[in-house]
């Protein structure tokens, strides 16, 4: 059964999320040929304080 984590920004709209699960599952069942019920995808939401890129916090740009 695969699993996904998505770790990202908050922002994305509800219908971006259902698109990108839409489409993983999709590449999921086309490369493991498993069926759409074995895919699970997680989001999760990082606010600009809690994550950082080239030695700085997001909130600090």
């Amino acid at each position: 059964m695969p699993s996904v984590t998505i770790q990202q920004s908050p922002g994305r709209s509800k219908e971006q999320r259902q698109l990108l699960i839409k489409r993983l599952t999709e590449a999921f069942e086309e490369a493991y040929g498993v069926k759409p019920e074995a895919v699970t995808v997680f989001f999760q939401n990082y606010d600009d304080d809690h994550w950082g890129k080239a030695g700085k916090l997001h909130s600090d740009k």
